[in-house]
């Protein structure tokens, strides 16, 4: 196992935990919080009483009066053949009503003579042999893309060897499969809820789902959205996500837009879209397949293509080991940074936009990022699931400590602040990655999937302890990681000035309103005042959960109202984007908030918060794979990826 890490890493991932976690209970079966989809969607909410504990969440981070019933909710049609309203009469318009045409009657359309063929392996063979095949200015980003890929499949490969013959270091010595480490602190103490039972062994983290709010309704009819849009996964995912980046401005970001379905697709695909997902398969080949696609799209379809190789492996090996049972209390760790490196930035899905990332160490850095972002969320869902691709603790090196995990949200910091120039605007070069990175932070917050309001009400009060580290200095990669993956501090690093002004608000939470001001950023505060931003969208994401952090607010009123509120969310944040037209005027602005978020340690808070998760599971158990032994499994070379996380 030496040979895995660093001497000092060795020493850190095998000391004996410090916390002795006595042995699961079973709380009663009507004290537990059901899972965010079904708290956002209940018809008749309970009322939340029998408040206690630590913050008056107790053991369950809400007790409910009686355990609520199941919301039903019949899945959305999988329907991708549309676009929106201001794609009217484009070519991309005039695209999607032929491949529609072709499916009258159901039948799935048939490949385009001459067309283009979906053949990932193919395509990383081509990239990796000749990275000018496609112009010798997608070069660099061909190169690029076929080596991490190429990475993220070595290390797959690994990671396949140890799971079958239990935790350890493979022979080369590049993955280990190791026990976290636990400190008697803040941390470690919602570790030991996890390891009590926590909310009945349940997670609160849902299922691919719909939402019917209204709101979401009538902004989905204002902008001509539907079919896959009444996913929330989808619509924040392609919808917002994929036009935030402002890449092209025209009919063709809409196509980088249906590129994007690639990753939120595939681990869902069993479960929610029954049979009709060998069709849904054909229709999103045939979007693809455009005729006279431009060449700068056609490079972005191959960066796509060659990633779903990685994800047609991951997927085998995670449908072959899926009932295979977790702890909860295992990491993976990485000894090389830059294959680690691309092994996340792979799992991040988010090639259809790599084009418009700077060339080089920098971008494929941004692409981690995109991941890294995310992965803050879900630690402890990932510690359920033994993810692979969980970056926070492939850089804490399998530690919970929270010295060590403060260390990584620095440092996590550090890098985002790479994107910022030192006034605190959004470098040009980088604004793309800039808005896949932190615009994964939304799709978070409104995916209907990621409980992280729950999280963060557990852990609220640690957010002065990541204020208290330095969060804004700047620095890539290489500079806050050794090839190791030991930490650095880099000497004389750059640093982003944040200009901030006064910004009031005036909120109710639980029937009492609450008035005052908050300093953040001037973009913030200049979308409010001009309308860009409604200051809504401001208060939830940033007022009220800095009232429960500074004690206005008591923890079981803010959960009750973040989740009535929830929906409204989500709509407003889509709604936002599409009025605007998704220009750097809104941007810019969006971006400051989120990082925002993340200077005054929210994104701390909700990791900590997340470890109540850290409970016995299965492997890839919040992904469905049925029957997939039974059937074999075929490549997901349409729609494959690392699926909603």
């Amino acid at each position: 196992m030496t040979e895995l890490i660093s001497d000092k890493a060795h020493r850190l991932l095998f000391a004996p935990m410090r916390v002795k976690f006595p042995e699961p209970a079973t709380p009663h079966a009507l004290n537990v919080l059901d899972p965010l989809v079904e708290r956002d969607h209940r018809a008749e909410r309970s009322r939340v009483t029998d408040v206690f504990g630590p913050k008056g969440l107790g053991t369950s981070a809400a007790r409910v009066g009686g355990r609520s019933r199941a919301v039903s909710v019949a899945p959305a049609r999988l329907d991708v053949l549309w676009t929106r309203d201001r794609a009217a009469g484009s070519r991309l318009a005039d695209h999607v009503a032929r491949v529609h045409r072709a499916t009258v009657g159901g039948v799935a359309p048939a490949e385009r003579q001459g067309g283009w063929v979906c053949d990932p392996e193919a395509t990383l063979a081509a990239m990796s042999q000749d990275p000018t095949a496609w112009g010798e200015r997608f070069a660099p980003w061909m190169r690029g893309c076929a080596e991490m890929v190429e990475h993220g499949r070595t290390l797959l490969a690994e990671i396949r060897s140890i799971r079958r013959g239990g935790a350890g270091a493979t022979g080369q010595g590049r993955v280990g499969l190791v026990p976290v480490v636990v400190g008697a602190d803040p941390v470690g103490a919602l570790i030991a809820r996890a390891r009590l039972g926590e909310n009945a062994g349940r997670s609160t983290k849902s299922k691919l789902s719909p939402c019917d709010a209204v709101e979401w309704s009538a902004v989905m009819a204002e902008f001509g959205l539907r079919g896959v849009a009444e996913y929330p996964n989808f619509a924040l995912g392609s919808w917002w996500m994929g036009l935030l980046s402002d890449d092209q401005g025209d009919w063709r970001q809409d196509y980088i837009a249906v590129l994007d379905y690639s990753f939120y697709v595939e681990y869902n695909v069993d479960t929610a879209y029954g049979d009709r997902k060998d069709r849904l398969k054909s229709e999103v080949l045939a979007l693809w397949d455009m005729p006279d696609l431009p060449v700068e799209l056609q490079a972005r379809r191959a960066h796509v293509a060659a990633d779903l190789a990685y994800f047609d492996t991951k997927r085998r090996d995670e449908a072959d080991t899926s009932e295979v049972p977790t702890t909860g209390l295992v990491a993976w760790v990485y000894r090389d940074r830059d294959h680690w490196r691309d092994l996340k930035a792979v799992d991040s899905g988010i090639f259809g936009h790599y084009q418009s990332f700077v060339a080089g160490p920098a971008g494929r850095d941004d692409m981690m990022l995109t991941g890294l972002t995310n992965d803050w969320v879900d630690i402890g869902p990932d510690l359920r699931h033994q993810e692979c691709g969980q970056s926070v603790l492939a850089l804490t090196r399998g530690s919970l400590v929270m010295a060590d995990l403060l260390d990584c949200y620095e440092r996590t910091l550090w890098m985002l602040n790479t994107q910022w120039t030192d006034g605190g605007g959004i470098r040009t070069e980088r604004y793309a990655a800039c808005m896949e990175t932190l615009g994964t932070c939304l799709w978070q917050m409104g995916n209907h999937r990621q409980d992280l309001w729950r999280y963060y009400a557990l852990a609220f009060d640690l957010c002065r302890a990541a204020q208290e580290r330095d969060l804004y200095a700047a620095g890539q990669l290489a500079d806050c990681y050794a090839e190791d993956l030991t930490p650095l501090t880099p000497a004389g690093a750059p640093r982003v000035h944040v200009p901030r002004r006064s910004l009031p608000f005036t909120v109710e939470v639980g029937g009492i309103r609450h008035t005052g001001s908050v300093d953040l950023h001037t973009a913030v505060c200049d979308a409010v005042e001009s309308g860009v931003l409604p200051m809504t969208l401001v208060d939830y994401q940033f007022v009220i959960p800095w009232l429960l952090r500074e004690g206005r607010v008591a923890p079981a009123a803010f959960l009750e109202h973040m989740d009535r509120a929830y929906c409204r969310h989500f709509a407003q944040v889509m709604r936002s984007g599409h009025a605007n037209g998704f220009g750097r005027s809104y941007g810019e602005p969006i971006a400051a908030l989120v990082m925002e978020q993340w200077w005054h340690g929210m994104y701390f808070a909700i990791g900590a918060g997340s470890l109540v998760e850290a409970q016995p599971g299965r492997v890839a158990g919040d992904r469905a794979h049925p029957g997939e032994r039974s059937r074999g499994v075929q490549p997901a070379s349409a729609v494959a990826s690392r699926g909603p996380r």
